[in-house]
């Protein structure tokens, strides 16, 4: 649906997106995933134009924009990581006034209203202020306020940073549904177990893309082996032992009782570790990201 190529973005000497190109393929998840200041943020903000890119293009549906970015916004709801939501107003008054902005028709509006509220299982705190709603609860709001638009393409800027863990559950619930309804949804997380849903995962630093793929395309090529291991002796002795053996304390990490080891050469180096057990994982999206965050 949106292609980005060979865009970039500098301030002053920092070169905050570095010949990016990328794909966001329709009624699909299109997760960033990446460390903070990796350059997640600015390429949204070139997205939808409120950073005017430095070179590269934006392609929709094949078309480059240029500099019409009203092409985009058109169809696109934006949530950026910041998002303010009136806090003395209630929950269906903030929604009626962002209906408002939207220019959304009354009759279409009050629809709108009680499927999202339903969706987001924000109904029983429709009369609640904003500013009494737990963190969660304003994330499920301010998605809201961006979906009266009906919008095609959703940009979500880490829209669960700083959620609890079940709301986060929630709210990637609706995420979902959303994908389902045949809504494009591009969104950014520092969660990168989070990530591993997306059906395209974009693996980003000093912004450059690492890795892009599916998490089943991102282990089929993935080129090293991990092993978990229970040592046989005290696990921070055996740290202490492995840190002595060229090559090996690089890739190998204290996991509560076990040590995972990277396999990244033709030797397991695994194998010099006094041990009880070896078992070999397929990598976690953590895993993948370590190891090519490492490389050069």
């Amino acid at each position: 649906m949106v292609r980005l190529e060979h865009v970039g973005k500098q301030f002053g000497a920092i070169r905050a997106v570095d010949d990016v190109s990328l794909s966001i393929e329709a009624a699909a998840i299109t997760i960033l995933t990446g460390a903070d200041g990796a350059g997640k943020s600015t390429i949204f903000k070139m997205l939808v134009g409120l950073v005017k890119k430095d070179s590269g293009a934006i392609l929709l549906r094949g078309q480059d924009i240029g500099a019409d970015y009203s092409l985009i916004t058109s169809i696109c709801g934006y949530m950026p990581e910041r998002f303010s939501l009136y806090t003395d107003l209630s929950v269906e008054e903030n929604l009626n006034f962002f209906a408002a902005i939207q220019q959304v028709p009354l009759p279409r509006r009050e629809e709108l209203k009680k499927q999202l509220l339903e969706k987001t299982g924000m109904s029983p705190f429709r009369n609640r202020r904003a500013g009494a709603l737990s963190g969660g609860m304003k994330q499920k709001l301010a998605l809201s306020t961006i979906l009266l638009s009906s919008p095609e393409l959703i940009i979500l800027d880490e829209p669960t940073t700083g959620v609890d863990p079940l709301s986060r559950i929630e709210f990637f619930a609706i995420i979902e549904a959303l994908k389902n309804e045949g809504k494009t949804i591009v969104m950014s997380t520092p969660y990168l177990d989070e990530a591993e849903k997306g059906d395209n995962i974009v693996l980003i630093k000093n912004g450059r893309i690492m890795r892009q793929d599916s998490i089943a395309g991102l282990r089929n090529s993935f080129p090293a082996r991990l092993f978990r291991i229970l040592p046989r002796d005290n696990i921070f002795a055996a740290m202490q032992d492995i840190a002595a053996v060229p090559g090996l304390g690089d890739q190998a990490h204290m996991r509560g009782r076990f040590i995972r080891y990277m396999q990244t050469g033709a030797e397991n180096l695994g194998r010099r570790i006094p041990h009880l057990e070896m078992v070999e994982e397929k990598p976690t999206l953590e895993d993948m990201y370590i190891y090519y965050e490492r490389r050069p």
